[in-house]
This record gives C-alpha cells, structure tokens and sequence, in this order.
C-alpha cells in the first residue's frame, strides 16, 4: 500500500494574530507601568517658578516654618489683617488648601479679596520650598498637623477654624473636615474622586489598580458635618460639572453652590468676586 503525505499548508494570519494580541498586551503592560512609576509628577505638578510677590499689604503677613515630620518642614505664611489678633484678643481662622500646580504664594498677592479674613496656608511637600515628597497620606497627616497648629495658637478661636480647599486640594480638605471639628468648608471645583477623573484622563488603564493617590472625597462626603460652600467655574476643562455634582450627593448636610460667570478652573480663586463670596460665607 502507497502511502501519501499530505503538506498541511497553514494560514499566515493563524500566526499573526497571537502575536498581535502578545504585542499589545506587552504594549499595555508597559503603559500601565509608566504611568505607576510616573504618576506622582502626573498628580503633583509644583510650579517651577515661584510667584513674584508685589504686595503693598506685606504688614498683613507673616512668613512660617513648620516641622510636620522628622526632616520635613513646610514654609508658609498667617495672614492677619489690621486690628485682627491683637494682645489677648482670638479670631476666627481659615487654612488654605491649593491646587495641583499651586504655589500658595500667590495669596500674598491677591488675598485681599478675602477682606478681613485671617488667612492660614502652606505649600505642600515638595512645592515651593516646602521639603519632601507630594502623596495623598503625606499631604492628609500634613493637614492634620497644621490644624493642630492653627488650633494652638493664642490668637486663634479653636472653635472656629474653618478650611478652603481648591481643585485637588479639595481632597486634602474633605479628609480634614472629616475627621476634624472644622467651623465650616469651602470647595473651590471639587471632585468625586481622583479614580472617576483619571479614568477620563486613561480610559485603557485599571486606575483603580494603578493610582497610589486616589482623594475618595465622595467616601467621606458623608462625614462632613459642617456648612459647605461649593464654587464652580462657569467653563471647567479639568473638573468636569458631573464629578462635582457626584460628590455633593453624598453630603450629610447639602452644600451651598455657586457657578461664578466668566471664570473657568485657573481664575476662578483669583476672582475678586469668588472671593468675597466665600469671606461672606466664613463671616456670617
């Protein structure tokens, strides 16, 4: 009997296709990667300038150093307008909590918008000449820390020590309030959660997975007890409407809201109108 071997012919693209799904799994891992390595300059983005200061209210300001862990010390300033914390006398008090991006110098500059608000605020690690490295649990025990300062000193009411957060310092804010007996709160462009935004940003990565700084402001919404006061930007390209709208219903008590025409994410905390909405708020 005569045997015939048969030649299989196989199909090119047979061999094509695994490869192509290994390539872009390989593709993806490497992705996904970079963005964990990279992701606290991605989150944390310190001005590489420093604000020129040009302020005729210096009198108003004092400059601070504090130590809020071994190695660690924050510069800041306590801005304490005339007849304000004299011999004797306790003021209400705000801290501030800036943006991604911010140098919070620039209130020396353009606080006076605030009126007689006697204002509180550092730069983060890492941002100005503050030392260390920007995280979420860094920047938290950091707030706690100048709270704790804040309610120590003799010229501070403890019982009225209200806090400002702006854009990611929102989060930084919100995890205060929540834990701490804060007089009342102010939201410049606040968001759900760095997970809901950053899946818009990288809609192909497992955020969840991946983000070492997630700002679950929504998760604590529900422990904030105290007056809130929401700002939006009329024309918000970096917070959208909805991831604001998300968070406020998660509010024990329902936030007070502002949309402030003509201003969008950048200029809404400069506006001089913004600004007095929120001393309007923290005085009455």
């Amino acid at each position: 009997m005569k045997y015939v071997q048969e030649k299989v012919v196989r199909n090119p693209e047979s061999r094509l296709v695994p490869r192509m799904a290994l390539s872009a799994s390989m593709g993806f891992a490497a992705y996904w990667t970079y963005l964990y390595f990279s992701q606290t300059r991605h989150i944390f983005s310190p001005a590489l300038k420093h604000h020129e200061v040009l302020t005729h209210h210096a009198h108003e300001f004092t400059e601070l150093r504090l130590q809020v862990a071994p190695g660690i010390e924050l510069e800041g300033w306590v801005r304490m307008p005339a007849g304000l914390g004299g011999a004797g006398s306790k003021a209400p008090c705000t801290i501030y909590f800036g943006g991604r991006s911010e140098d919070v110098r620039w209130l020396l500059n353009e606080a006076q918008g605030f009126k007689n608000l006697p204002l509180v605020f550092f730069n983060y690690r890492g941002y100005g000449n503050s030392k260390g490295t920007p995280m979420e649990k860094n920047l938290v025990a950091d707030a706690r820390a100048i709270y704790k300062w804040v309610a120590e000193q003799p010229w501070c009411d403890r019982n009225q020590i209200s806090v400002i957060g702006r854009s990611l310092g929102t989060g930084v804010a919100m995890q205060l309030a929540a834990s701490t007996p804060v007089h009342k709160l102010v939201l410049f462009t606040p968001y759900d959660s760095l997970i809901s935004i950053a899946k818009k940003k990288v809609p192909l990565a497992p955020v969840s997975l991946l983000l070492r700084s997630k700002f679950k402001s929504n998760e604590c919404a529900a422990n904030v007890r105290n007056p809130t006061f929401v700002l939006l930007a009329e024309n918000d390209e970096v917070v959208p409407h909805d991831s604001s709208l998300r968070l406020m219903q998660h509010f024990a008590v329902k936030p007070l809201v502002a949309t402030v025409k003509g201003t969008d994410h950048v200029s809404l905390p400069h506006d001089t109108d913004a600004q007095g909405l929120v001393s309007h708020f923290l005085t009455t």
